[in-house]
C-alpha cells in the first residue's frame, strides 16, 4: 500500500496493442508505484501475469525484439473453434511466468474470460497462470477456445475489456487503468466489404462499452498504439514508448491521489522490488553471464531511468 491506500492496476485487452502495457508498467515501477493487485483481460492478462510473476520489464522488452510470427502463430483446426491453436503463446506465457500458479506471484493477480456455454464472466485467481491467460486471450474465431474444468472459454473482452470492478471488489482504493482504446480502421472506406463494416461496427460498440468501464477507474492511461494489428509484433518499440509517454503524463494525477510528495524510494519502503530476471528469460535470450554484465547500460527493474 502507498500511504494506506490499496492500489489496483487494470490492464485492458487489445491484441498486439497490449505491448503498450509494458511501457506503462515500466514508468509506474520507475516511480515507485507498485500495484497491490493487478487485473487483466486478454493482452492485459498476458502482460499483467508476466509482471506479477516478477519478470524484469527491461529483459521482457529485449525478449520482445526476438519474437516473430513463428514464435506465436500455430495453425489450428477451424472446426475446433479457431484458426490458431494458441499453444505457442501459452508456452511463451508459461516460460515468462516461470510456470507459477496464482498464489505464487509477487503481486496478486486476477484475469477474466468468458464462459461460452453460460455467457458469464469468470474471474480466474487460482491454478496455473498460463492456463487462465490462455482462456482470457482466446479471441473468438482467431484462437480455439480454452477448455478448463469442463468449460470452454474465450476472450474476456467479449464481456468486459477492462476488469475494473474485480479490483474494487478486492479492496482497491485507487484504480489505475491502461485502456488501449479502439483499433485503427485498416480497411478502405471507399470500398468496404460487408465483413469490414461488421468488424468496424463491433469495434466501435466495444470501444464505447470499454470507455464506460474505464470511467470507473480513478486514473485512465490511454496509450495510442492503434497502428498495431491483432498479432503484429513489428513496431513493439513504438508501442512500449506510447505506453511510457501516456503513463508519464498521468503521473501527477496518480501522485496526487496517493499523496506521494516524498521521493519514490521513500514511498515504497518494505515493498517487494520488481525486476528479478527469471532464469528462463535469460535462457531465451542466450544470456549465460549475469544480467548486470549482459545488460550493460540497460536500467534494472525498479530503478528510475535517467
Amino acid at each position: 500500500m502507498i500511504h494506506g491506500k490499496k492500489v489496483g492496476l487494470c490492464l485492458g485487452s487489445g491484441g498486439a496493442r497490449g505491448l503498450a502495457h509494458v511501457g506503462v508498467l515500466q514508468v509506474l515501477e520507475e516511480n515507485g508505484i507498485v500495484p497491490d493487485i493487478i487485473s487483466g483481460c486478454s493482452a492485459g492478462a498476458i502482460f499483467g501475469s508476466i509482471y506479477a510473476a516478477g519478470t524484469n520489464l527491461y529483459l521482457l522488452e529485449k525478449y520482445l525484439g526476438t519474437v516473430d510470427a513463428t514464435t506465436i502463430i500455430d495453425l489450428g483446426i477451424p472446426n475446433q473453434g479457431g484458426f490458431l491453436s494458441g499453444d505457442k503463446i501459452e508456452e511463451v506465457v508459461m516460460t515468462l511466468t516461470h510456470d507459477l500458479s496464482f498464489h505464487e506471484t509477487r503481486i496478486p493477480f486476477v484475469c477474466i474470460a468468458t464462459d461460452l456455454m453460460t455467457g458469464e464472466m469468470r474471474v480466474f485467481e487460482e491454478g496455473k497462470l498460463h492456463r487462465a491467460v490462455r482462456a482470457s486471450m482466446a479471441v473468438p474465431g482467431v484462437f480455439s477456445p480454452a477448455l478448463i474444468d469442463g468449460h470452454y472459454y474465450v476472450d474476456g473482452g467479449v464481456i468486459e475489456e477492462l476488469p475494473v470492478d474485480v479490483l474494487r471488489a478486492r479492496g482497491a482504493d485507487v484504480v489505475i487503468t491502461s485502456d488501449l482504446g479502439i483499433k485503427r480502421n485498416f480497411f478502405d472506406p471507399e470500398h468496404p466489404s460487408p465483413i469490414d463494416i461488421l468488424r468496424r461496427s463491433s469495434d466501435i460498440m466495444q470501444a464505447n462499452l470499454t470507455r464506460r468501464q474505464a470511467d470507473k477507474g480513478d486514473v485512465i492511461i490511454r496509450p495510442d498504439a492503434s497502428f498495431m494489428g491483432l498479432l503484429k509484433i513489428n513496431g513493439y518499440e513504438e508501442s512500449v514508448e506510447a505506453g511510457r509517454q501516456k503513463a508519464t503524463e498521468a503521473l501527477p494525477r496518480i501522485r496526487e491521489l496517493l499523496g506521494m510528495d516524498a521521493p519514490a524510494s521513500e514511498q515504497q519502503e518494505g515493498l517487494p522490488q520488481g525486476g528479478e530476471a527469471l532464469p528462463h528469460i535469460r535462457e531465451l535470450l542466450g544470456m549465460d553471464a549475469p544480467a548486470s554484465e549482459q545488460q550493460e547500460g540497460l536500467p534494472q527493474g525498479g530503478e528510475a531511468l535517467a
